[in-house]
């Protein structure tokens, strides 16, 4: 007979750690499939590990990412054995399945590489939106799970053809259970994480702040990609932006995750996939990225901003997403010029239908402008509750670039984005870009949502 935990019964046993045991478990009330995570009975009763354990499913609420497992409850047995009730994430783990492709002859393809990017990305971002850092990434701690298809992105024509994250899955980071809040704490920490994959930092006590998992993002993209090379249509630009986070020296590496993924994307644009996707024309957000989901109102984010609803992207009349100009035989001026045309008559016409449009530039370090490269942002200094607000990205003597959204999500290479807030405060937009001298190039575009 089935072990019950109040409302929910406990199936076979998925997971064993050092500290806790995981169940598939039926939710007997939502006729939903679940997951318990409950604490060893031998560490229950001690109180900086029972209470580490129950600050996981603080920190997994907290984050509240369709990238990052949800939890649903938090209880106590007979036992005093505390529990959380989480996501189930039906696909296993990126551990098993990578390696189950590998068994198979597989190598990682371009493709693969920037789904796992994105994704990996979309997630993080979200854990460190929150001030967290989450310190164990790994393979095993990575999950995939089906994503229903009313909320799969486009049609099948639009969707990327990966064998690490299907177009109807979504990458799920899981096991916060080592994170460490910096709201509450100057970083210092002592060592841990999964060998391979921890970073420098984290091999005894020390300092260890965002970009600890930089490096850890670094280590999983190049596991996944070691075994290829350019036959396989990875160029070396594409390891050079991996290692610059797998750097030693936290000062080495990037200094977000947006930069990160700007300067991956970067390198994967060379080889042609943003416009020919095997999946089909163009290269659509990750199935379950909030990019993938128009209309969908977010939560507000931590410290009090607008939640902002994100819109898909513009799109002609058969439904192809715009990744870029069309195709100039002659080289890439011609893209440059025509971007930042696009985006200048978009200034031109908001000034004559007195939008308010404006310029508001505010500089966190990076310049703007250098190497005879220039980015910046045009767009409005107000916005209202539930209406729409384009902002355009004026791009000169760079062929790539990336938003920064308020909602956590990146953009790649997209001269519009058009966001709806679904509650006052202050939001901003980056646009981020690497001169062709890499320097890197950033704006910010703040805004006042009303009521």
């Amino acid at each position: 007979m089935s072990e019950r935990l109040g409302r929910y019964r406990l199936e076979e046993v998925i997971g064993v750690g050092s500290f806790a045991t995981v169940h598939r478990a039926v939710d007997e009330a939502l006729l939903d499939t679940v997951v318990i995570k409950m604490l060893a009975e031998n560490h229950s009763l001690n109180p900086e590990i029972r209470e580490r354990f129950i600050a996981e499913g603080r920190s997994l609420r907290k984050v509240a990412s369709p990238h990052v497992v949800g939890v649903h409850d938090i209880g106590e047995n007979e036992r005093h054995q505390p529990y959380l009730v989480l996501e189930h994430a039906d696909r296993g783990t990126l551990a098993a399945r990578v390696g189950a492709l590998r068994q198979q002859g597989w190598v990682a393809s371009p493709a693969d590489a920037l789904a796992l990017a994105r994704q990996l990305a979309a997630a993080i971002a979200a854990v460190h939106r929150a001030n967290l850092v989450h310190r164990d990434l790994s393979p095993g701690n990575l999950l995939l799970t089906a994503v229903p298809e009313a909320d799969q992105w486009g049609g099948s024509s639009g969707r990327v053809a990966s064998a690490v994250v299907g177009f109807d899955e979504r990458l799920v980071v899981a096991d916060l259970g080592m994170c460490k809040d910096l709201a509450l704490n100057s970083g210092l920490t002592v060592g841990g994480g999964t060998a391979g994959f921890r970073p420098p930092e984290q091999d005894g006590p020390g300092v260890v702040d965002t970009r600890a998992d930089l490096w850890a993002m670094s280590a999983l993209l190049l596991w996944l990609c070691s075994p290829s090379g350019a036959e396989h249509g990875l160029p070396e630009s594409f390891f050079a932006a991996v290692r610059r986070s797998y750097a030693a020296e936290p000062e080495e590496r990037h200094p977000d995750v947006a930069a990160w993924l700007a300067e991956i994307e970067g390198a994967i644009a060379g080889t042609g996939i943003a416009a020919s996707s095997p999946g089909g024309p163009g290269l659509p957000p990750p199935a379950g990225d909030p990019r993938s989901q128009a209309g969908t109102m977010l939560l507000p984010e931590a410290g009090g901003g607008p939640a902002i609803a994100d819109q898909a992207p513009v799109q002609p009349g058969d439904g192809t997403p715009i990744v870029g100009p069309p195709a100039d035989p002659s080289g890439g001026s011609r893209a440059r010029s025509w971007r930042l045309a696009r985006g200048a008559v978009a200034v031109l016409v908001a000034a004559l239908l007195g939008l308010g449009a404006g310029w508001w530039i505010a500089s966190s370090g990076a310049p703007s402008a250098a190497g005879g490269a220039q980015i910046a942002v045009s767009g409005p200094e107000t916005a209202e509750v539930g209406e729409p607000v384009s902002f355009e990205a004026l791009a000169d003597g760079v062929d790539s670039w990336v938003w920064s959204l308020p909602t956590g999500a990146f953009e790649a290479d997209a001269e519009r984005v058009t966001l709806t807030a679904s509650s006052p405060g202050m939001a901003e937009v980056v646009l981020r870009a690497r001169a062709p001298d890499g320097t890197d190039l950033e704006v910010r575009h703040r805004f006042v949502v009303e009521p």
